[in-house]
């Protein structure tokens, strides 16, 4: 089931609906730069850092910073990660606004004319602090999801290892051979509403789901004959991770791979085979038998950025389907703002067999992504599962998943 919509949500994943740059810029003044955390191991100080590194779901660039100052420019309704690195490309510290490691650039006071001035950097530990708080000003955002976004720091400091994974010492987005590392989740989420009838949420004990980790390879960056592995992690490596799919040339990627861990899955489970989760560590990429990669990997917990979009179909006299509208609920019931947390969202729906009947397009969360409206009635006779796709702002992507009785 899970592998219906992997390559096809993947291959989409590039597909950048807000090209519109964010300006986003801030300084380093060399009296402030040092850490304020005695207690730190980072031996590097804010006036160290020579380059930001802005990395999102999709893309990643490198910025130099110039006298002290810098700046980069962030996708509008993509959130973003600003990594600060030295001459040798070290990681420093990411930017840190009220414990949230990241910019999430989704609902903005001034839309796609908004710029952000962070204005003075202060290193504290790993998190460099801007003076000026965007979250309340340019960044509308409430501190639920804010708590929702927040994440293990660690996650950033495999982004910035994960620059040269080949270890020729050079960035590999200079030559076009970056790798991005996210993972992919599968809830099974319960009944799907019908006209008067709300969606039913099944309890946490049958909330089963599904892991897996995906791989995309920039531009510069291929293989022959699907001769890709992904081996590790290396202080204990699993004896069963399996390449589940790929594609190449997808998108603005030189290829998109999936790779799952499967067993049986357990009683009461509402498909076959689980996929079960990758731990964190170092893990190794083969393409082609020879040319190997090592990537950190940062797993993230699901409950960080989980996100129940809940459907209702609406159909007319004959029973087809006119509409279909979503709610957006933090596990604990909570409303959010989809703008805040998402950057995109697609749906699909499936037959018993698992027959594709009908894709969405990808709205992006920044639109109006309350409710799909049909054009011509759709029969939903053969309607057995509902897949809703959305991609975190951290790039993790997540299938939530309905049918017509739990």
């Amino acid at each position: 089931m899970f592998a219906i919509a992997a390559m096809v949500v993947s291959c989409n994943k590039n597909n950048d609906q807000n090209s519109k740059g964010i300006n986003i810029k801030g300084n380093i003044p060399g009296s402030q730069a040092k850490s304020l955390n005695a207690n730190s191991d980072n031996a590097l100080s804010l006036s160290d850092a020579t380059k930001v590194l802005v990395f999102s779901n999709n893309y990643s660039q490198l910025y130099d910073i110039v006298n002290g100052s810098f700046t980069v420019s962030g996708k509008l309704g993509s959130g973003i990660a600003l990594i600060f690195l030295d001459s040798n490309n070290k990681y420093i510290g990411n930017l840190s606004s009220q414990g949230l490691n990241m910019l999430p650039l989704g609902s903005l006071t001034n839309g796609e004319n908004t710029s952000i001035d962070l204005s003075t950097l202060t290193l504290v530990g790993n998190a460099v602090v801007p003076s000026h708080d965007p979250f309340g000003n340019e960044i509308i955002i409430t501190p639920e999801e804010i708590n929702t976004l927040k994440v293990i720091g660690s996650y950033y400091a495999s982004i910035a290892k994960n620059i040269d994974a080949d270890n020729d010492g050079i960035p590999d987005v200079l030559s076009k051979k970056q790798l991005v590392v996210y993972s992919k989740y599968a809830r099974y989420s319960g009944k799907w509403g019908l006209n008067e009838s709300l969606p039913v949420l099944t309890d946490n004990a049958h909330s089963f789901i599904n892991y897996s980790v995906d791989i995309d390879g920039g531009s510069g960056l291929t293989f022959s004959n699907g001769n890709i592995t992904l081996s590790g992690p290396a202080d204990s490596p699993y004896n069963d991770i399996s390449t589940w799919g790929f594609m190449l040339n997808s998108g603005n990627a030189g290829f998109t791979s999936s790779f799952n861990r499967q067993t049986g899955a357990p009683e009461g489970a509402p498909w076959g085979t689980a996929f079960l989760p990758f731990k964190m560590g170092t893990y190794t990429l083969t393409l082609d038998g020879t040319n190997k990669y090592t990537l950190d990997y940062s797993n993230i917990d699901v409950q960080y950025n989980l996100v129940i979009i809940a459907p209702t179909l609406h159909t007319n006299s004959d029973g087809k389907l006119t509409s279909l509208s979503f709610e957006y609920k933090l596990p604990d019931g909570t409303a959010v703002n989809p703008a805040s947390i998402l950057t995109q969202v697609m749906v699909q729906f499936a037959d018993i067999s698992y027959h594709q009947l009908y894709n969405s397009p990808n709205m992006a969360a920044t639109t109006d992504i309350s409710a799909i409206k049909f054009d011509s009635p759709f029969d939903i006779a053969a309607l057995n599962q509902i897949d809703i796709w959305y991609d975190d702002l951290l790039g993790n992507k997540y299938d939530i998943i309905w049918r017509g009785t739990n």
